[in-house]
């Protein structure tokens, strides 16, 4: 148990690192040449979310394993409630967020914004292309929770 502790924490250091590091890197890079920079970079991230997912052997996956795999991977870092469980519908609700926190510490959620929270949509399309994913909400973006829904889609009905 205390290894688990201690290998969340090394974890989470780690993770505040990279993520000053990108800030840092983003806003040396803005002010150079402009705010696109920040565009440009997420579109980077996001290809690789989308490649990451896309090699992954995920075989007749569905809102069970895509939870497994997004949210159960998350849960010391995140918290988070599942509000509908439906066959083809699953909506959580997160009320905290790691990442948040520490771009919010930073002063950089518009980063975070791009870097993190965008990066599920790509990740939702291609571990299932009937799955759609909507998020009206995010604490990135100083809302008191993220909303997020999954429902999967018959026959290319929305």
């Amino acid at each position: 148990m205390a290894l688990d502790k201690e290998m969340l924490e090394l974890y989470k250091d780690l993770k505040r690192k990279e993520i000053k590091k990108l800030v840092d890197l983003t806003r040396k890079l803005q002010q150079k040449y402009g705010p696109q920079v920040a565009d440009d970079i997420a579109e980077v991230l996001i290809e690789r979310v989308h490649d990451k997912w896309e090699n992954m052997d995920k075989g007749d996956a569905g809102l069970k394993e895509l939870y497994e795999l997004i949210w159960e991977a998350k849960k010391d870092i995140m918290e988070s409630e599942i509000e509908v469980e439906k066959d083809n519908e699953l909506c959580l609700k997160v009320k905290k967020c790691f990442y948040a926190d520490e771009y919010k510490k930073l002063g950089a959620q518009d980063l975070g914004y791009k870097y993190c929270c965008m990066t599920e949509y790509p990740a939702v399309d291609v571990f299932n292309p009937r799955i759609r994913f909507r998020r009206q909400n995010t604490i990135m973006q100083n809302h008191d929770y993220c909303d997020h829904c999954y429902r999967i889609i018959s026959d290319g009905k929305e």
